[in-house]
């Protein structure tokens, strides 16, 4: 994934946490996510937790993963997706700098 992306995904990550429930669209990605990171992201016992374990495997998955991830989004938080593509769209230069000082943690 881009560290464009990986921005984006940061500075949502709260609304994302509030707005998805990954059980809901984790069908979609049948490209970037393995049986395995599925199945890790579902035995998390709360939604913001499976947000979180979501978020941090697909910001280490390759460079279709931020789409995979918008266009999941298409039926449970529409909204969401267009503000994530709107971000997406946005040169570089014009995306806050204080988002690219700060850092995503992976555990």
């Amino acid at each position: 994934m881009e560290q464009k992306h990986r921005t984006i995904l940061q500075h949502h990550w709260s609304n994302i946490c509030d707005n998805v429930e990954p059980k809901n669209i984790l069908s979609k990605f049948v490209t970037v996510l393995t049986e395995t990171d599925k199945e890790e992201i579902r035995k998390q016992s709360t939604k913001q937790e499976r947000c979180e374990k979501l978020l941090r495997i697909l910001i280490r998955r390759g460079e279709n993963a931020f789409d995979a991830f918008v266009n999941s989004l298409d039926e449970e938080a529409p909204d969401l997706a267009s503000e994530l593509i709107e971000a997406g769209n946005k040169k570089e230069p014009n995306q806050s700098s204080a988002l690219s000082d700060r850092s995503i943690n992976i555990k």
